[in-house]
């Protein structure tokens, strides 16, 4: 059984808690750690039982653990990811991986070196319709792709002591594009089934002052087979038919959904729908994770994956500013 130990308990991390009861025998969180007592009693509580600690560093050192899942700000990934590779512990990361392509440079690094494996919780892969879509992508279904889509869009209004660390850029290391914007930039990524290759963006705050960095984002993105990328994605307004969805067109037809849903129409005919069986997204990515560490198989979104989703992010910043296309 893996043992795991979490680190950071606060709001998204009962998420990720949940998906580990719901893994049965596969494995149990042993261990949890957050500065704040009260968050650390809840989620070992939550857990069934497990050692608390108040530092990461003595976590790591003392409770008898095969792999961490990290839950903190963005600002402190890294080195939480650096210290839990160079203990010889196994990593599945909440997004972002990381803020700066140094600090990526430096968990690849510290991946090479320890021989260990690290996991994006790139949740949303693992929605019923995604997965289903890159079966049908693999399969040759559509051809060859030539564009994706991807939305998440809401609105959400905070006062600044609940928007905390996200209001600021040195902790959060951007605004919306690098939060909820980071989930359709890997969708987009998986479904478009290449490496970026350009990336250009407008980015905007319409309504949200408290923020440092941006509300609001539209990128561009060029793949290296061609295809041509969109995120749409806000924290300024609500999102017709749910907060998120996809669209992908291809040679032979094209594809769209969200949730359970997946609708399709190829070339000349009527549109079908297919309902398809629920899935926790947060219980399927913990699972995976533990599995791939029993087989020692690839993770489907492993810190390759997430470096190449903050290059294109860090780049739709960069564009933005400048106001050019940016190359990655």
């Amino acid at each position: 059984m893996l043992k795991v130990g979490i680190i950071g308990c606060g709001g998204i991390a009962h998420a990720h808690a949940d998906g580990w009861l719901a893994a049965g025998d596969l494995a149990k969180v042993t261990a949890v750690c957050d500065v704040d007592a009260g968050n650390r009693a809840k989620m070992a509580e939550k857990v069934g039982g497990a050692e608390g600690f108040a530092d990461w560093s003595e976590m790591l050192a003392k409770a008898d653990l095969d792999a961490v899942d990290i839950c903190l700000p963005h600002h402190l990934h890294k080195a939480a990811i650096v210290a839990a590779a160079d203990a010889g512990k196994h990593v599945l990361c909440e997004k972002p991986l990381c803020i700066t392509l140094a600090e990526a440079a430096e968990i690849t690094a510290a991946k090479e070196r320890n021989g260990i494996t690290i996991a994006c919780a790139h949740n949303q892969i693992f929605t019923p319709c995604v997965q289903r879509a890159r079966q049908l992508l693999d399969e040759g279904v559509f051809g060859r792709v030539l564009s994706v889509k991807t939305a998440d869009c809401f609105r959400i209004s905070r006062d600044k002591e609940t928007w905390g660390w996200r209001a600021s850029l040195a902790t959060a290391g951007g605004g919306e594009l690098i939060d909820t914007g980071y989930h359709p930039s890997y969708l987009l990524l998986y479904l478009a089934g290449s490496r970026p290759k350009q990336v250009t963006a407008m980015i905007q705050n319409f309504d949200q002052p408290l923020l440092e960095g941006e509300g609001s984002t539209n990128v561009l993105v060029r793949f290296e087979n061609g295809a041509m990328g969109q995120i749409f994605t806000s924290w300024s307004w609500e999102w017709p038919g749910g907060f998120w969805k996809f669209h992908v067109i291809g040679e032979k037809g094209q594809m769209w959904g969200s949730g359970q849903q997946l609708f399709r129409k190829m070339l000349g005919q009527d549109v079908e729908q297919e309902e398809l069986p629920p899935m926790n997204g947060f219980h399927a990515e913990t699972r995976h994770f533990a599995e791939c560490l029993a087989t020692g198989a690839r993770p489907v979104q492993s810190e390759e994956d997430g470096i190449d989703v903050l290059r294109v992010i860090l780049g739709a910043y960069e564009a933005s500013r400048e106001g050019r296309v940016v190359e990655l």
